[in-house]
């Protein structure tokens, strides 16, 4: 989000309404951001007549610009074809003086005997958003929120168009939703995936003999040209995360590329292992554009080496946070590796492993001690939905609106687990791009999203979207962050021992109390609450693993009376 903000409204009487709510809804949301709201909305107006006061709009000189128009057009007939050469118009002149502009659809109209008005309403938002992908603006669809939020329709109206109270809440919830979210964050896999890495971990996601080779297709200049015709003057992040990408053959040409664009930047996660003095010399680096994630990696280096590679970024103004992946053998010595960045002032990023080991598939396979011991290093959020192994099926989320993920040949997927051969969203050099216009459900069964964006954009979990450092972001919102004198860790010293708490931090129940919080805590998903007590309860129908015998002698496990019924059925 711009700071500090001016946002200027334009639009008829619905703009004039809502602006009153979305601005104390505004201020309350984000007290941090100093911000000017400026009402442009004139009673009656078509957008013909917005476009006639547009010069004394542009003096204003905004930061973010809503447009809203379409309603007085559909009644008053001012034609398709004009109204979106209008709306055109206005998103070129605003965006020629830097403004990042957004357009709002229509809310529904009160339903008449025939509801004409509200298939005219479904026409002109259509155009609405037809000029949104045309010019490469994102789309505020109130009237899909509407539609889901408010039933019947016309509770959410006092007259025949214009909203009541309920009507406004509507509007400022997909406000506060859209408006912030500055940036398109495109996880992009340049070098291909698999590509080359100079790391051979054995708790990799990858088959190390996969993590070789180059896959850039294309030239650097047709690669900038399909991102500026996709995206046009939107913010951009590019990140980086797949294979080593520093190790990429045309990781500093990448780099020259998004430099010489001001409205893009780069993040990526890096074993910082490469020579890194060519790096804080490019421009993305000067400008501050650049964000480094450095994966600590203790079976491929020294922790002395690991870390004057990130004091040498830290000299050039590039803060790193430390990722640390649990595998199991890590657990004995995690202490005394974090005992050395805390030393230093580094934050510690601790994540689940997912994979077998001996066996055992984790992060299920973590035992209770090892649960607790990595809580206390985790930020809310990592021990809730990563630890726990939440599914996110059915969450409401805004991957796939402006959080995606494109290959090497410009396809573009939904997130890293559904990528483009399984949930295609277009192709950037094919001009089919089609980003979804507002968050939907996560589409996969059998996924927990272990990416720290694709949690942060649950809209359930109420995050910021992650900007600068996407990890040092996104830990801040769940309780670990600097301080001036080192680095705070919220769950240090939670009791995890406590039913109520580890409800409400998704911990596996020990017994029937927990299984009894679980129920309770209404912060706990009704999916997530069967699974957990059935875990408990009945871990062999759970783990598929059913038997009548296995079923009578676990209940007898747990329960008195059904032990006294087991033992007579099996003297039966």
């Amino acid at each position: 989000m711009e700071k500090p903000c001016k946002i200027l409204c334009s639009g008829d009487s619905l703009t004039a309404g809502y602006i009153p709510v979305f601005e104390q809804g505004f201020k309350q949301e984000f007290p941090d951001i100093d911000c000017e709201m400026v009402n442009a909305g004139v009673g009656g107006e078509t957008s013909r007549q917005g476009l006639e006061r547009l010069p004394h709009l542009l003096e204003e000189r905004p930061q973010v610009v809503l447009i809203a128009f379409g309603m007085n057009d559909q009644a008053k007939g001012v034609s398709t074809v004009e109204f979106a050469n209008n709306l055109s118009q206005m998103v070129s002149h605003f965006e020629d003086v830097g403004a990042r502009v957004l357009l709002l659809t229509l809310n529904p109209m009160r339903r008449g005997q025939r509801d004409t008005g509200n298939a005219r309403i479904d026409i002109y938002n259509q155009l609405i958003r037809d000029v949104a992908y045309e010019k490469c603006v994102r789309i505020v669809d109130v009237n899909s929120l509407w539609k889901r939020e408010v039933k019947p329709w016309h509770k959410g109206l006092r007259d025949s168009v214009h909203p009541n109270e309920l009507g406004y809440e509507v509007y400022c919830q997909a406000l506060l939703g859209a408006i912030p979210r500055r940036n398109i964050i495109i996880l992009w896999q340049y070098n291909g995936n698999p590509c080359e890495c100079n790391y051979s971990c054995p708790y990799c996601t990858y088959d190390p003999r996969t993590q070789k080779g180059h896959y850039f297709k294309g030239t650097i200049e047709t690669w900038r040209e399909a991102f500026k015709k996709a995206f046009g003057n939107q913010f951009l992040a590019f990140y980086l995360a797949h294979g080593e990408p520093m190790a990429g053959e045309r990781f500093y040409d990448i780099l020259d590329m998004i430099g010489d664009e001001p409205n893009w930047e780069v993040r990526m996660t890096s074993n910082i292992s490469l020579p890194l003095k060519r790096l804080v010399k490019t421009r993305v680096a000067r400008e501050r554009r650049l964000n480094v994630n450095a994966s600590f990696h203790p079976t491929m280096t020294k922790i002395e080496d690991f870390l004057k590679q990130a004091l040498f970024l830290r000299e050039h103004r590039i803060e790193v946070p430390i990722v640390y992946v649990m595998w199991p053998p890590f657990f004995k010595r995690f202490e005394q590796d974090f005992e050395v960045f805390n030393k230093h002032r580094f934050l510690v990023h601790v994540r689940r492993f997912q994979g077998l080991y001996k066996g055992k598939r984790y992060p299920q396979g973590y035992t209770e001690q090892e649960r607790l011991f990595m809580a206390r290093y985790m930020d809310d959020a990592m021990i809730k939905y990563m630890l726990s192994w939440e599914p996110s099926f059915g969450k409401l989320t805004w991957s796939g609106v402006d959080f995606i993920i494109i290959d090497n040949q410009g396809n573009v997927g939904y997130c890293d687990d559904f990528r483009p051969d399984r949930y295609c969203l277009g192709n950037i050099f094919k001009g089919t791009l089609r980003l979804l216009s507002e968050p939907g459900p996560f589409p996969g069964r059998g996924v927990s999203d272990g990416t720290v964006d694709g949690l942060a954009n649950f809209l359930e979990l109420n995050y910021r979207q992650l900007t600068a450092n996407n990890v040092i972001a996104f830990a801040r919102q769940g309780g670990v962050y600097h301080t001036p004198t080192g680095v705070f860790y919220k769950n240090l010293h939670t009791d995890f021992q406590n039913g109520r708490i580890r409800a409400e931090y998704r911990f596996p129940p020990r017994n029937i109390t927990d299984c009894y919080y679980i129920l309770l805590c209404p912060a706990v998903s009704p999916d997530l609450k069967v699974k957990q007590v059935l875990q408990f309860l009945l871990p062999e129908v759970v783990t598929k693993k059913f038997s009548w015998t296995a079923l009578r002698a676990s209940l007898a496990r747990r329960f008195p009376l059904a032990r006294s019924i087991y033992k007579h059925l099996h003297e039966w």
